[in-house]
């Protein structure tokens, strides 16, 4: 997705190592709490290797699994919302203060002011209200799977 968005070279290794250490910090032991609503959009868009697009789907259902993840998804049916096209991050500081991390393709850029995290968090939740739950959402990853796996004509 990096690449396809215009990354190459230094760039492109940077923001993989940034992505790589986000996750690394939900794996961990002492690991935060850690919420994610992924549209049903991006998971249906298939990468150009199925084998690895399917092999992602499986991971999410795993780590859908953990009991310090919330995985959501937000449904087709879901339609236009105050976040399309933004990823949003919120990080709540040592001091108490809720700071939000917007990013898209192209660049990133960290939110510090009250009133427009207070909006962006808004948006968040309107938007949590219209995913799945997280049930439901592993329900419907695990289904996607099971609509790739080939079936037997015998049966």
């Amino acid at each position: 997705m990096l690449a396809a968005g215009g990354h190459r070279g230094e760039e492109l290794e940077k923001q993989v190592k940034a992505r790589i250490g986000r996750r690394e910090l939900i794996e961990g032991e002492d690991a935060p709490p850690f919420r994610s609503i992924v549209s049903e959009a991006v998971l249906r868009t298939e990468l150009r290797d199925k084998a690895e697009w399917k092999e992602q789907l499986r991971h999410l259902a795993e780590v859908a699994e953990w009991s310090n993840v919330t995985l959501q998804v937000l449904p087709f049916s879901a339609g236009l919302h105050g976040l399309n096209s933004t990823d949003v991050m919120f990080l709540r500081l040592p001091d108490g203060r809720t700071v939000a991390y917007v990013e898209n393709a192209y660049e990133g850029e960290l939110i510090e002011k009250n009133v427009a995290v207070e909006r962006l968090q808004r948006a968040y939740d309107a938007l949590r209200d219209l995913a799945l739950s997280a049930a439901e959402s592993r329900k419907l990853i695990l289904r996607m799977l099971e609509e790739e796996e080939p079936c037997d004509p015998s049966t």
